[in-house]
């Protein structure tokens, strides 16, 4: 496809970042262009099993989950793109007594920044899972716990976002970006491997597993590993459970879908790299995945597996969100790198956006600013 020439707003990363970015500025009226270096939401996105759970996050963006659940929730009416938003709430079991212990005390964490959770010993999480299987020896619960449709939000967040104006250029490898003082039509100017120059105002850098690369092309470093993540969808069932399911270890998220298929993650890693370009499933940790899953929901093991597949996903050393102004380029931004990003990124996206839109927003959450990987 052609690209304009000129844009107020250039944003790298197709993902859920990037678009969570491009709708509130779309919408505020500028114009916005959306490059990536693939196809839209084809990693980390692509990729994820939806869960977005309270309980599972780190006491850093704590003050943050609530509102991007209630951004999820309401992106139906802010924005018109549907997200098959769910808020059955959910169990997080433990399966050893050491993970009954992490559990205690993550919950005693999450009791003191004020979020309702509550913890079930063994009789009390049966009971209110009479599906959880016999290998589950406590719970956690908390009400507020939901889930999206990431195999639905792709297409309409993609749709919503070109019936806003917003350009999405897919195949499009951003190969150089360079401040152009001289400039009358804008500060930057981007070059992608097809040839093409845009000039825009500001750069947003949400590249993802490529965000570092991306960095590099201003003369920034922005550290970070790479996971790449498995997920598994089944055949659609009657309904087996009614809850979000997480794991004390981190090692498993569940939940059954409207339509009946059940979404299984939990950070399992398939095969390959970012260098290689490869994303393969890893048989013996995909077999791990599936048992674990059955030991905690046994009537899974009824189901046919329709697809798994595997996507990258950055991740910052400390595993918390990267946003904010990138390094000392103003008008440069970053929005990546959060370990549970595709829950928080509503939220993350549009107060990024303010920061762009608004001078007086942009010393919000320094916790989170990039400037924290600047020795």
């Amino acid at each position: 496809m052609d690209l304009p020439k000129v844009a107020d707003i250039v944003i790298i990363g197709a993902g859920i970042s990037g678009l969570s970015v491009a709708l509130p500025i779309a919408k505020a009226g500028l114009s916005v262009v959306v490059l990536d270096k693939g196809a839209p939401w084809s990693d980390a996105s692509g990729a994820n099993a939806g869960t977005l759970s309270i309980q599972v996050k780190r006491a850093e963006v704590l003050s943050l989950i609530h509102e991007s659940i209630e951004r999820w929730k309401r992106m139906p009416e802010d924005y018109g793109v549907e997200v098959g938003f769910g808020q059955p709430g959910g169990i997080r079991v433990a399966t050893t007594e050491a993970e009954r212990l992490q559990l205690e005390e993550s919950v005693r964490i999450q009791k003191d920044n004020g979020i309702d959770v509550q913890m079930l010993d063994r009789e009390e999480v049966q009971r209110l899972g009479p599906w959880l299987g016999p290998a589950v020896r406590a719970g956690s619960i908390c009400p507020h716990d939901g889930y999206s449709s990431p195999l639905l939000v792709g297409n309409s967040m993609v749709t919503v976002a070109r019936q806003l104006g917003v350009v999405i250029a897919s195949d499009n490898c951003v190969t150089a970006i360079k401040r152009d003082k001289t400039s009358e039509i804008g500060r930057f100017s981007i070059k992608t491997d097809k040839g093409e120059t845009i000039y825009a105002s500001h750069v947003v850098n949400a590249a993802g597993a490529w965000a570092g690369e991306v960095a590099t092309l201003l003369g920034a470093k922005l550290p970070m590993e790479v996971d790449v993540n498995m997920l598994t969808v089944t055949e659609p069932s009657s309904p087996l459970f009614d809850r979000v399911i997480t794991h004390a270890g981190g090692i498993l998220s569940l939940k059954q879908l409207p339509n009946g298929t059940c979404l299984i993650g939990g950070g399992w890693q398939g095969r390959g790299s970012v260098n290689s370009g490869t994303k393969d499933i890893d048989y013996e940790r995909f077999l791990h995945n599936m048992r674990i899953a059955v030991d905690v929901i046994p009537k899974l093991s009824n189901l046919r597996i329709t697809r798994t597949w595997a996507g990258f996903e950055a991740v910052a050393p400390d595993a918390l969100p990267v946003m904010g102004q990138l390094g000392q380029h103003e008008h440069v931004w970053t929005l990546a790198c959060a370990r549970g990003g595709y829950s928080l990124a509503p939220a993350l996206g549009v107060r990024l956006a303010q920061m762009i839109l608004s001078s007086t927003d942009r010393e919000a959450f320094p916790q989170f600013s990039p400037q924290r990987f600047v020795k």
